[in-house]
């Protein structure tokens, strides 16, 4: 997955590059040079978004992660697909959030919006 190697795109791991893909519609193995400029625009424009709203959330608190403040973040209150394996997708609400292994990681995703 190319919003992984850190020489294309630092700052993305794997929590936040499902929660983009999701947002921009695009399926997690789809390879990047079959994007079209609109789908760029798209991704680029969710890649903010949720970024966005992670910083406002203080982040994702798994396991025992805390802030520099010692407080722990809310974000994973608020994810769309990550970690929602069979449970429902925001968009369609039906049970449909699918997980895959794509790079030796899980990746989540609705295979009815994304595509």
């Amino acid at each position: 997955m190319a919003l992984l190697d850190q020489r294309i795109i630092s700052g993305l791991g794997n929590i936040y590059a499902c929660e983009t893909l999701y947002w921009a519609g695009i399926y997690p193995s789809r390879p990047a040079n079959s994007l079209s400029m609109s789908n760029v625009r798209q991704l680029v424009g969710a890649i903010e978004m949720v970024l966005v709203q992670a910083i406002e959330a203080g982040g994702s608190t798994l396991r025992d992660y805390a802030g520099t403040s010692g407080e722990l973040g809310t974000f994973h209150q608020h994810f769309a697909v990550f970690g929602r394996y069979g449970l429902a997708c925001p968009r369609c609400e039906s049970a449909c959030v699918s997980k895959t292994m794509l790079g030796g990681r899980a990746t989540y995703h609705c295979p009815q919006h994304q595509r």
